[in-house]
């Protein structure tokens, strides 16, 4: 075999590494060692692939395949990066910082670091690094293995000390991020703000989750779905003996889930760390949680636990969750318990509303653009409309005036009242509380808890006095209301509007007691995915952006549709919480498909329908879902059947085990007088 000699120089004033060709006596390919994988500064079991003499491998001469990876992460890494009992002991002399002397090459540093502070460097976040962590530090040039010792808060410019792994603590050194390597050190954002613990994706997880899906999405090639994440990580799991055991209590049940996950302490495990935190997030934002229960391998439950937590990777949940409880002044909690048993099991309560609008009664709906009335006698709907309103208003005053209105105008088309339901984007408590809905996103928490909690409560007495009201979730309603017009249940109900609004009704037609507020879900794990401006930039993949307007124009350029520049995402005007531009732009996008460029504006909806076809096969692992009902502006006219026809072919090539899926879509009837008539319903009369 083809060997190559180490020699190994160490001058005695200043201990350093100097390497020659000529080594042909110390490594042979084939010779087992230890190998640092570049991009977590960590030793992994590997093998001498290759040596090379060559002067362009004099700094990486020995590549190594690492043991149990695929060749594809094999590298060429230099001597300090390996770790064999073969080499000369004199290998483990210390790595020194490069000194100048006048006239050498290094005395032109003071003109580079005039240059580099022309060219302003960004503020570095170090929050990610903890005690005794590995990654790479700088040193004569060259990084070496290295590991946290302490990050300082007071140190500004250097304020992490790491010790080099193998060499006495006398070498420890104070650096910043310009003298070291770890994807735990991340920019600042845009704002300030540190970046969330666990945010970052790691090198591990990349390689595990980010999976191409077979049906491409024609404008997004980075698109990564989850649910195929999910799959690959579980076959690559299959034989793992530990699991991370979850449990996330509500007021009227629990959800509760197990991860095969990699042990402690190697590579995987951090994926599977990753993996667990974005599938807590989904079970969350399907059933709400009043905390987290967590059992498994200390380190992952440590992770996760500070992910969620203040300055973690969901910061966002924590804070919401309380809300959308309805217990604002309890925080969210995470408790690592040592035994499995004390993980609550699992458990749901259905929820029976009423279906037949008998009677005379009142019925709104209320979304991100419109207020909707109707006035319903004996399930014939009498009077219907639509007002426009601005939900960014933070006066809760506006809000209420503005329903009001809307109401009272129905009202006078009645001889009476008997009762109220409606509906709403967000989250409705069981006593009609708006625990947290997003149609009042710019109202102060503590005006909210005062003005915004009972208002559906105090708008029902101001118009009928003590009547039966019943108020639940916009997609709740598409849901109930598709159970009565299909004559069957297990229905999914998809509002593709300003944002998804989703619901679901099981196969007795009726609720499941959970929030299923689907729209903030992540669907696609692509490290680059657009944030949404809902949970203000916190998340990357949310079905914000995917599964309603946003999700056709953010593509509108690409898809040759001609809009104004500031409708080209990602321009600051198509980033904001406002819907006007977004409806604007999908028109815009809805009229070029009546025109010359219709075959390359398809790809816009083909797109969508890619989104839509996967997310549905992630959401079957929780739903049983024979039918799936579509409505929403994004659905209308032939891009709205190019995107339906899109995701039919997902479920048949991907998931034909959910290609049976029916798809429905919303006539002019259903929405003018079904889904009136659904929520109208909701309340039993006395």
């Amino acid at each position: 075999s083809s060997k190559i000699r180490l020699d190994l120089r160490v001058p005695s004033a200043s201990p350093t590494f100097v390497h020659s060709p000529a080594m042909a006596e110390y490594l042979s390919v084939g010779m087992k060692l230890h190998a640092m994988y570049g991009a977590d500064g960590e030793f992994y079991p590997a093998e001498v692939a290759s040596l090379s003499t060559s002067a362009k491998k004099k700094k990486t001469p020995v590549k190594v395949h690492y043991i149990g990876y695929e060749t594809t992460d094999d590298a060429w890494v230099s001597l300090d990066m390996l770790k064999c009992k073969a080499l000369p002991k004199d290998k483990k002399a210390a790595p020194a910082p490069a000194k100048a002397t006048k006239g050498t090459k290094a005395a032109a540093a003071p003109k580079a670091k005039a240059k580099a502070k022309a060219k302003a460097k960004p503020e570095m976040d170090y929050s990610g690094l903890t005690k005794g962590m590995r990654l790479q530090a700088e040193a004569d040039g060259k990084y070496w293995a290295a590991e946290v010792v302490v990050v300082s808060k007071k140190k500004k410019d250097t304020p992490v000390k790491v010790t080099f792994i193998g060499y006495d603590k006398q070498y420890d050194e104070w650096l910043g991020a310009d003298r070291l390597r770890s994807k735990a050190i991340v920019p600042k954002s845009k704002e300030g703000s540190k970046a969330a613990f666990g945010a970052v994706m790691p090198q591990a997880a990349k390689k595990l989750l980010l999976v191409k899906p077979k049906v491409k999405a024609p404008l997004d090639p980075g698109f990564s779905p989850l649910i195929l994440a999910k799959q690959k990580y579980l076959e690559a799991a299959k034989e793992c003996k530990d699991k991370l055991t979850w449990a996330l209590p509500r007021a009227d049940g629990c959800g509760r889930y197990s991860l095969p996950v990699f042990a402690d302490g190697t590579r995987e495990a951090r994926a599977s760390a990753y993996l667990a935190g974005i599938l807590i997030q989904e079970m969350i934002w399907q059933r709400s949680a009043g905390s987290l229960i967590l059992h498994g391998p200390p380190k992952i439950c440590k992770f996760i636990e500070k992910c969620y937590s203040a300055g973690g990777a969901y910061e966002f949940e924590v804070m919401s969750m309380p809300k959308v409880c309805g217990t604002p002044d309890k925080p969210f909690e995470v408790k690592i318990v040592e035994n499995e048993s004390d993980v609550p099991e699992a458990k749901d309560t259905p929820q029976v509303c009423g279906k037949d609008a008998n009677g005379c009664r009142l019925a709104f709906d209320l979304g991100k653009s419109d207020i909707k009335t109707v006035a319903v006698k004996d399930n014939e709907v009498v009077y219907s409309k639509e007002t426009e309103w601005d939900v960014t208003n933070a006066d809760p005053q506006y809000h209420y005036d503005a329903i009001l209105a809307a109401l009272k105008l129905a009202k006078d088309t009645l001889p009476k009242v008997d009762a109220i339901g409606g509906s709403a984007t967000g989250t409705v408590s069981a006593l009609n509380e708006a625990t947290w809905c997003d149609i009042f996103p710019n109202v102060p928490p503590d005006v909210y808890k005062a003005k915004v909690v009972d208002i559906f409560i105090r708008l029902g007495k101001e118009i009928a006095g003590d009547v039966p009201l019943k108020v639940i979730n916009d997609g709740e309603v598409t849901a109930l209301a598709a159970v009565q017009k299909i004559k069957a249940g297990n229905v999914m109900g998809i509002s593709m509007g300003s944002s998804e609004g989703a619901g679901y009704a099981n196969a007795d037609g009726n609720l499941m007691g959970w929030i299923s507020e689907l729209c903030y879900c992540r669907i696609d794990l692509n490290p680059k995915a657009p944030t949404d401006p809902w949970s203000k930039g916190a998340h990357r993949g949310l079905s914000h952006m995917y599964l309603g307007q946003r999700g056709t124009t953010k593509l509108a350029a690409k898809g040759g549709v001609e809009v104004p520049a500031n409708y080209k995402y990602p321009h600051t005007d198509m980033c904001t919480i406002k819907h006007e531009n977004h409806a604007q732009c999908l028109k815009l996008i809805q009229e070029a498909m009546k025109g010359d460029k219709a075959d390359e504006v398809k790809k816009i909806y083909e797109t969508v329908g890619t989104y839509l076809g996967y997310a549905l096969a992630g959401y079957c692992e929780f739903y049983k879902i024979d039918h799936v009902m579509i409505l929403g502006r994004v659905s209308k006219g032939k891009g709205g059947d190019i995107m339906l026809d899109q995701a039919k072919k997902v479920l048949e090539e991907e998931f034909p085990q959910f290609a049976h899926i029916k798809f429905h879509t919303a006539d002019d009837h259903f929405k003018a007088v079904g889904q009136c008539i659904a929520a109208a319903a909701l309340p039993e009369l006395k």
